[in-house]
């Protein structure tokens, strides 16, 4: 992420609570310690750490996610091997971990490694060192270590499912990362934020907004930018409709949509289902959508078609 783009974000969280998480990342990114950052899925761990690399002045960040690659890839995908260290490695490959250089190595959802790779990853960070898979020639680490996960690691170091030795070593200083649904002063202002980059309009009343700020944004920032991105490609303003949609119960209990993984069809069938539904009037849904009575009824008579 780009050093302006962080700085406009940032500008952008008005919550008490997010400030508190600023001053403590500005306070950490002048030292070598490592720092864990927790919170739930969407709340801008990846962000924060981008944060901590700015201000610490390292260029760049490889954010890895440790539930992303099956244990027994693991090592050859991070750490990289040399020629001959299994069948097919027809020559020697770095991994990704070389490319950090002097920057910021992210470990993202550390808590989703194994007993057996936390306790690789321990004599790792203590050492700065590391072995390429059959190598026989250590390489230097000289990238910063942070981490983050989903959850406080203390219960699965009570439980035994998280190296105690491992916990420490990498929770030297902690930043919570609160759910939006306890910072809701920053729920408008991300939502602007993310509207501009689409270049979507904002017309909402009083009622809009407080819809708005009183949903509980379970995937919080991640479920935001979804909210923005489904409106941005079937209108070019946000109005209490949305809100209102956003609210209903039956569309809540759904698994939010995105438009990343569904296509422009597929988005616009379930909006205007869900807009059919709710208002029961198509000729509010066609000026909702912003098109005439005749195109809605040709949208609905195409798709029950297809």
């Amino acid at each position: 992420m780009q050093k302006d783009t962080i700085s406009s974000l940032l500008n952008n969280l008005k919550d008490p609570a997010s400030d508190h998480i600023k001053r403590q990342a500005e306070k950490v990114a002048g030292f070598e310690t490592g720092v864990l950052l927790f919170g739930e899925t969407g709340t801008g761990k990846d962000f924060w750490a981008d944060f901590i690399r700015m201000v610490s002045g390292r260029e760049k960040m490889l954010n890895l996610n440790c539930g992303d690659v099956p244990e027994h890839l693991l090592e050859s995908e991070w750490f990289g091997y040399s020629k001959g260290a299994f069948t097919g490695a027809g020559e020697n490959h770095e991994g990704r971990w070389a490319s950090a250089g002097n920057g910021i190595i992210f470990l993202n959802q550390i808590d989703l490694l194994t007993l057996n790779m936390q306790s690789r990853l321990l004599r790792i960070i203590e050492r700065k060192k590391y072995y390429p898979l059959g190598s026989t020639v250590e390489k230097d680490i000289e990238s910063r270590f942070l981490y983050s996960a989903d959850h406080d690691i203390g219960e699965k170091v009570q439980s035994g499912k998280f190296r105690k030795d491992l916990y420490y070593r990498i929770s030297a200083f902690s930043i919570n990362i609160p759910p939006l649904r306890k910072r809701r002063e920053d729920i408008m202002p991300l939502i602007k934020y993310f509207a501009s980059e689409k270049n979507i309009g904002i017309q909402l009343t009083k009622k809009g907004k407080k819809n708005l700020i009183e949903y509980r944004w379970d995937g919080n920032i991640r479920e935001i930018k979804n909210f923005i991105n489904n409106i941005s490609v079937l209108k070019k303003v946000i109005d209490d409709n949305d809100t209102e949609l956003l609210s209903d119960s039956s569309f809540r209990t759904e698994k939010p949509f995105s438009s990343d993984d569904m296509t422009l069809r597929e988005l616009e069938i379930k909006y205007i289902t869900h807009l059919i539904k709710k208002y029961n009037n198509k000729s509010k849904v066609a000026t909702i959508l912003g098109i005439s009575r005749k195109s809605l009824y040709d949208r609905i008579e195409k798709y029950g078609k297809d």
